[in-house]
């Protein structure tokens, strides 16, 4: 059985480098027989993250959606931007909605033993690196097995 893989750039932008990055490695991933779902964070909005909200309404319906797909698969690629020498706000975010907790889940169940693959492309000198940091160590604190570094490609 095919290992599922959920796959996804830190961007909103249409001609965002990393979107093009994720397609490529999503299609690397699936010609090496992963079943990929890839999916673009820009058709399923999310507030910022702000626990009052979360308090009154709970999860947004675009969060659960979301949280639901990392549920449902074992495998994460990220085509990561860097902002600022960091991580982007929308990917941050993302990963903020899909931590939180729901009635009956165990804490980070989302993100424990999952393992991911982390990719990113900028125009800088540093392609990206800098920001490459700042994500590894998110999701190695909740759970996820990030891989090692493979090497660069210039």
């Amino acid at each position: 059985m095919p290992v599922k893989v959920l796959a996804f750039a830190g961007s909103l932008r249409a001609g965002s480098w990393n979107k093009k990055l994720i397609r490529i490695a999503a299609d690397a991933a699936t010609e090496a027989g992963a079943d990929v779902t890839l999916i673009d964070l820009r058709d399923d909005p999310l507030p910022i993250f702000d626990g009052d909200l979360e308090e009154s309404d709970g999860l947004p319906g675009n969060g659960r959606r979301l949280k639901d797909l990392f549920l449902a698969h074992r495998g994460l690629i990220l085509s990561c931007p860097e902002y600022n020498s960091s991580i982007s706000g929308v990917l941050k975010n993302a990963i903020d909605w899909v931590s939180r907790p729901a009635p009956g889940e165990k804490p980070l169940e989302c993100f424990q033993d999952r393992v991911c693959g982390l990719l990113s492309a900028s125009p800088g000198g540093l392609g990206g690196l800098r920001g490459l940091v700042h994500v590894r160590s998110i999701l190695g604190n909740i759970g996820c097995l990030v891989l090692p570094r493979a090497g660069c490609r210039g």
